[in-house]
């Protein structure tokens, strides 16, 4: 499979005079979950979903402890997971206590094998959708029916299933927010939108059949 990407401008810090250019960038097909993973893994060998299940489990719990007991971690063909620390500015060590130094960030650095191997990775410029007239009742039906068989859109994929522009499926995707449709998730970079949960339903009337009161005989 291809990966696609668009070609999106870098502003040039204020007063630098420098021209805006253009970079390109990924466009996320998706984002694939470790069940997925674990699914499509388990299809590629004698391992179950249930043995993949619990050896990333253990990884993930064995890299958290590594890390809160300050070692780097290194995951062959993969890359170096390390924490950042975070403190008040000051000029002289002997001013900051341990308790003033905390917990940051987590740091990855992917390996040099894992870059070496993405070098060949193929890519192609994203296509815009043509441009279609579905009235916002179709539009609406359509973004419904889709999510019935994925759990989630992003707006690349608004984009391809209604035929509109960047800028108006993201108008749209904030409108069906507004109106209770859907709702918000994901990150800054890779925003995506889920169909909002049904209210429980409460029954009118509860009837608790106790045997408080009653008398054995």
């Amino acid at each position: 499979m291809t990966a696609i990407y668009k070609m999106e401008q870098n502003p040039p810090k204020k007063g630098s005079g420098k021209k805006v250019v253009l970079h390109p960038r990924i466009v996320p097909r998706d984002t694939v979950s470790t069940d997925r993973l674990i699914e499509e893994a388990s299809s590629r060998s004698t391992y179950t979903d249930g043995d993949l299940k619990g050896a990333v489990r253990l990884l993930s719990d064995m890299l958290k402890e590594k890390l809160r007991d300050g070692y780097n971690v290194y995951l062959d063909g993969i890359g170096y997971f390390s924490v950042s620390l975070k403190s008040r500015p000051v000029e002289d060590k002997k001013e900051l206590r341990s308790e003033s130094v905390h917990f940051k960030n987590v740091n990855f650095r992917c390996c040099a094998r894992l870059k070496h191997e993405l070098k060949t990775m193929s890519v192609e410029r994203y296509k815009e959708p043509k441009v279609t007239d579905f009235s916002q009742e179709e539009k609406e039906s359509r973004l419904l029916r889709y999510l019935e068989r994925h759990a989630y859109i992003t707006t690349l994929a608004y984009q391809g299933l209604n035929g509109c522009t960047q800028y108006l499926a993201r108008k749209e995707l904030k409108q069906f927010v507004a109106d209770g449709i859907l709702v918000e998730d994901g990150t800054r970079r890779m925003c995506i939108y889920v169909k909002r949960p049904e209210p429980a339903e409460l029954p009118d009337s509860l009837v608790v059949d106790s045997n408080i009161g009653k008398v054995c005989r």
